[in-house]
């Protein structure tokens, strides 16, 4: 069995971070002897910081430490970090004690200059990537992208996508209501989500509704900086027979809210941040995985344009047609009939698209 290490530099900085990187150690035990590995950063002085924010200065790390730890790896796997000196260091010596290793570089967002770089105490970081990164390519095999990116700084790049472990996530149950149509939004509120599109959306469409017509609601579930917004707008509207907040659930009170829904809702606010390209948010591969058709204002990365059980509103302020989003879901429930066999069918998808076997597959038939 091939012997490979899951290098990271920060620590499991985040819940996030940390789950993410469990998900992916579980499908690389799968097939290897699979260990993790911390090049630790160590309390440094005042004296050391400062040196260490000059261009050709590096950040002190514990390399050498953590080259006695390698055991004849046939593979790294690394989350990326900033390039300086000693990093480069580091991998010229794993390639000069293991040649036949491979090294691959997870990067989870490129191009990454803007998001890491753009606050001015972080130039002097920028300015050492710019002198190091163009030698990786001497030493390092391959780059992990979630981009469509075919090479990175002169490195081929094996091309994925965020994955989640669809298993542990429960599918939905429940049943359609005749001529009720009930959206589900769960998030920690903030401005990229674009909720009030929705319930202006909701205001629109109450105004002119007609005796007999679909009824409407929406749950919220969830705190964050833009509940104040969406419940004031709520109110404004009157519209508290339609629209019910919860604050953050979990468990039992939570799946419980997810089988009486029909609709889960991304974002519609991606435009208040510039961001127009495609969505390959967390929240919308659980969603996948729990069997819910889709609705979001930003086209998700891993559905084709044509994909039944998912709508796309324009990525713009507008309020969300509601007559239209009733005429999607009518076309859902004649083509699926059970919401149950809907949720099944959406799941296998999820298990064929977004499960960590599914993201991770490049990646292993690389190394194998």
């Amino acid at each position: 069995m091939k012997k490979g290490y899951y290098i990271h530099f920060g620590g499991r900085e985040s819940i996030g971070v940390s789950k993410k990187m469990d998900m992916q150690m579980v499908e690389f035990r799968k097939y290897y002897d699979m260990r993790e590995l911390e090049v630790v950063t160590p309390v440094r002085s005042l004296p050391e910081r400062i040196l260490g924010l000059f261009p050709t200065m590096s950040i002190r790390r514990e390399y050498e430490k953590a080259l006695e730890q390698l055991e004849q790896p046939d593979f790294l796997y690394v989350r990326r970090t900033v390039a300086d000196r000693a990093y480069l260091t580091f991998w010229r010596k794993v390639k000069e004690k293991f040649p036949h290793c491979k090294i691959i570089i997870e990067i989870f967002s490129y191009p990454y200059d803007k998001d890491d770089f753009g606050k001015w105490n972080a130039w002097p970081f920028y300015f050492k990537e710019r002198i190091y990164r163009p030698r990786l390519k001497r030493y390092v095999d391959r780059f992990v992208t979630y981009t469509e990116d075919r090479e990175i700084f002169g490195i081929p790049t094996l091309c994925t996508t965020n994955g989640i472990d669809v298993e542990s996530v429960r599918q939905i149950g429940g049943q359609f209501e005749d001529s009720k149509l009930r959206m589900i939004a769960v998030a920690f509120m903030q401005r990229h989500h674009g909720y009030e599109r929705i319930i202006e959306g909701l205001h629109q469409y109450y105004e002119k509704k007609a005796d007999g017509a679909y009824r409407v609601e929406l749950n919220l579930v969830g705190d964050g900086p833009e509940k104040p917004l969406y419940q004031e707008l709520v109110q404004k509207y009157h519209l508290e027979d339609s629209v019910h907040f919860y604050p953050t659930l979990t468990g039992q009170e939570l799946d419980a809210l997810y089988d009486e829904s029909d609709l889960a809702l991304i974002s519609f606010g991606m435009y208040k941040v510039g961001y127009f390209g495609k969505m390959m948010a967390l929240k919308s591969r659980e969603c996948l995985a729990k069997g819910m058709p889709l609705l979001t204002g930003c086209a998700i990365d891993v559905l084709e344009a044509d994909y039944p059980y998912a709508k796309t509103v324009p990525n713009d302020e507008s309020a969300v047609d509601m007559e239209e989003i009733i005429g999607f879901f009518e076309q859902i429930r004649k083509k699926a009939g059970d919401k149950r066999e809907l949720a099944g069918e959406i799941r296998q998808f999820a298990m064929d698209h977004v499960s960590m076997e599914a993201v991770m597959r490049p990646i292993i038939e690389y190394i194998v």
